[in-house]
């Protein structure tokens, strides 16, 4: 945990991360919560994001999960609009 006065510039790796203060790096963690007034500034990877209201992350996100399922054409949802005049 990064306290309200706490600062880190560099790289964190942690199991879970809480940022109530600053943090200028990349950020690898299972679980990531930006508190009010905390500020993640880097490139985070992690599983599960939460940014409190009055937080604030400027970076890039990446999810943590080796794999990632992407809907063939047959699993993807069907819609259709007929628009008459």
């Amino acid at each position: 945990m990064v306290g309200k006065t706490g600062m880190i510039t560099g790289d964190v790796y942690a199991q879970k991360v809480i940022v109530s203060g600053k943090i200028t790096g990349n950020v690898e963690a299972k679980a990531i919560e930006i508190l009010a007034n905390g500020r993640l500034e880097g490139t985070i990877t992690s599983d599960e994001l939460v940014i409190e209201k009055k937080g604030m992350f400027l970076g890039q996100s990446k999810s943590n999960s080796k794999e990632v399922k992407l809907l063939s054409d047959s699993q993807k949802p069907q819609s259709s609009i007929e628009l008459k005049k």
